[in-house]
């Protein structure tokens, strides 16, 4: 599980970085852009090698965390899903990954893992259409 959050769920911390030409009395982070529990990454460990990654975070009792102002629906199967509020974002470069690839479409994911275009504001409680 990646975020912000140093609690015990979360086993990668990721904080806001200061840009190069700043030293650190210069800078002023105000607000992370990076959700306390932002998304798990689930890998198989045996053919044919998948990983999936899922917005939102669990907390120690395993349960889905979503902040208030997070989009949620429920889905045609009647399961929940919905967008961290900062959003989950995900780029597949054109070309695959070599020296020689460019940038690719930016999508956004859900706590079910499923593939969005981005919405207008990170922070809106909306969310894109399915890719």
């Amino acid at each position: 599980q990646v975020g912000r959050s140093t609690e015990s769920p979360i086993d990668f911390v990721v904080t806001d970085t200061i840009s190069g030409n700043q030293n650190n009395d210069e800078a002023q982070i105000t607000q992370s852009t990076i959700s306390r529990f932002a998304c798990r990454i689930v890998c198989d460990r045996s053919p044919p090698y998948t990983a999936r990654i899922f917005a939102a975070g669990f907390d120690s009792s395993k349960n889905i965390f979503l902040g208030e102002k997070a989009a949620k629906w429920k889905n045609p199967d009647g399961h929940m899903d919905g967008l961290t509020t900062n959003g989950v974002l995900v780029m597949h470069p054109r070309g695959g990954f070599t020296e020689e690839s460019k940038p690719g479409v930016w999508r956004e994911i859900s706590v079910c893992g499923d593939v969005y275009t981005l919405r207008e504001t990170r922070s809106a409680q909306q969310r894109g259409k399915l890719v």
